[in-house]
């Protein structure tokens, strides 16, 4: 499946009421049909615009389709951007752990926060590898070690998307 159609796919799934509740018995090449469906009556404005963002931290919605706005969220940290929320810890914290089962309820906290300000896809985990050290970033991702990243990443986005929310690594 191209990139393209996989984003399309995850939108699809998120952003259909009637999908999620039949997600768990929907084929994988049900969903690409669907998709492939969709994509066959996009114009190339109409692709490009769904990509887009719009106001803050909203996508284009595409109303001839179907297919509305998504909210969005910062989120290596926590569900940001909507009032209050809670600060959760930084993703090193977590990989110090060594405990996936903690970063995937880690990460099941953040879905929920999510879900309850309406976000459909949080723009978590931070993944990167340290490569320099002057990245102001580095202590959103999970270290230097690669199997470790992997497996926190990994473990974080069950957790996020077990909420039905995307996560988007």
């Amino acid at each position: 499946m191209s990139r393209f159609k996989c984003i399309l796919a995850v939108v699809f799934l998120a952003i259909s009421p009637w999908l999620a509740a039949q997600v768990a018995s929907t084929s994988n090449a049900e969903v690409e049909k669907r998709v492939d469906s969709l994509l066959s009556q996009m114009t190339i404005g109409e692709k490009i615009t769904i990509i887009g963002g719009t106001n803050t931290f909203y996508t284009q919605p595409l109303p001839r389709l179907g297919i509305p706005s998504m909210k969005m969220s910062d989120g290596p940290l926590g569900v940001h951007d909507y009032g209050p929320t809670t600060a959760y810890p930084a993703g090193i914290s977590i990989a110090a752990s060594w405990d996936v089962d903690l970063a995937e309820r880690f990460g099941a906290a953040m879905g929920k926060d999510a879900r309850a300000r309406g976000v459909n896809f949080i723009l978590a985990p931070g993944m990167n590898i340290y490569r320099a050290p002057m990245n102001g970033r580095n202590f959103e991702y999970f270290g230097e070690d690669p199997f470790l990243a992997a497996r926190m990443a990994v473990s974080e986005i069950k957790g996020i998307q077990g909420q039905r929310v995307i996560a988007t690594a």
